[in-house]
């Protein structure tokens, strides 16, 4: 059959149909057709919208959540892999303090002070307590003053004087208050070397030449092993001091007998006159003792170069300092030549201040 012929069926098939109806229910089909695929199309819109919108806000909330100490979330998504193994979660950024702008002086915990002692000069504390800078004045210096200590509280000052330097004549044991006004305590004291004086932590006595004096009273008690470069803790339960030789004693309240701890094997030992035992500080256990070079001379030591583990026997790694003192918590204040770091037990470092300016000269004292 050709074309004309199958033309001709068709018509003779529609002589009969609605042509008019036909053609409406046509358009009606092709408009439903054409809003269902406007409607695909905008839905489909909406939803990237959504996944675009959501997917800023999820960043946005990322970024604002943030914080340097707490490790950042390890998302589970598969089309956004992390660049670690997924047995290995992300590792915290680092919290060194160190990287953090170094925080005001005044705000170094404890008390650390500085003391000008100079003959014909204005005795001078410049005291960092509290978050408060602090300045007291002791009086003029005489020719006779040789060593001094601050009390706890910093209101008193304990001065060695000698009537004859070269000689290393003992002297006075005085006490000056704010303003310069002095009483003696003793007399004839010694104040060579590790026999300057300490005041005990309540502020109450002083030790100077391995005796005890009342403040108050000059009461004068020889201790036992006359100790040399004695060191209370923190909270006055544990003394160190140097006992003879190279050997020190430490000693704790309720923990039982004085331990002797001897100091040998260190560098030390070997690069100055004898190892160091001169005991700068010691912690509330009796486990540590920072400790100055043994002198040979009648000055006294000041300057820590090693913190000693006296059960171990072994040194602490704490990098370059020039101070170390110890904190009730079990923590560490050690000054460098720049700043003055706080550490933890854990010897981590958690805050760092920069060193007030000071002279030269000046000893410097460390009250926790």
């Amino acid at each position: 059959m050709n074309l004309h012929d199958r033309l001709d069926d068709l018509a003779g098939e529609m002589a009969g149909t609605d042509l008019a109806g036909l053609r409406q229910r046509v358009d009606r089909t092709s408009r439903r057709l054409r809003t269902r695929r406007t409607l695909a199309a905008s839905a489909a819109g909406v939803a990237v919208a959504v996944a675009l919108t959501g997917g800023a806000a999820l960043l946005k909330v990322r970024h604002e959540d943030t914080r340097p100490d707490v490790a950042p979330a390890v998302s589970a998504t598969p089309s956004l892999p992390s660049s670690l193994p997924p047995s290995l979660p992300p590792s915290a950024p680092s919290s060194s303090p160190s990287s953090a702008p170094p925080s005001p002086a005044a705000a170094i915990p404890g008390a650390l002070s500085f003391l000008t002692l100079k003959a014909g000069k204005a005795i001078e504390l410049h005291r960092y307590a509290g978050g408060t800078p602090q300045t007291v004045n002791f009086g003029t210096a005489t020719g006779e003053d040789m060593y001094a200590t601050p009390s706890p509280d910093g209101t008193r000052l304990a001065i060695n004087t000698s009537p004859d330097r070269d000689r290393i004549a003992p002297g006075d044991l005085v006490v000056a208050t704010s303003g310069g006004a002095r009483h003696v305590v003793a007399k004839n004291v010694r104040w060579d070397g590790g026999n300057t004086v300490v005041w005990t932590p309540d502020g109450s006595a002083l030790v100077a030449g391995g005796v005890r004096y009342d403040v108050a009273t000059g009461a004068a008690h020889p201790l036992p092993d006359r100790p040399q470069y004695l060191a209370y803790s923190p909270s006055g339960v544990t003394t160190a001091y140097l006992f003879q030789g190279n050997d020190l004693k430490v000693s704790t309240e309720g923990a039982g007998a004085t331990r002797t701890v001897p100091v040998t094997g260190l560098d030390e030992c070997e690069r100055t006159a004898g190892c160091p035992t001169s005991v700068q500080a010691v912690s509330d256990s009796g486990l540590l003792v920072a400790l100055g070079n043994v002198n040979s001379d009648p000055s006294h030591v000041y300057r820590t170069v090693v913190v000693y583990n006296t059960v171990k026997r072994m040194r602490l790694q704490l990098g370059a300092f020039e101070h170390v003192w110890f904190r009730p918590d079990g923590g560490l204040v050690v000054v460098t030549a720049t700043e003055v770091k706080v550490l933890d037990q854990a010897l981590k470092v958690t805050h760092t201040y920069p060193l007030p300016a000071h002279d030269p000269a000046a000893v410097m004292f460390y009250r926790a």
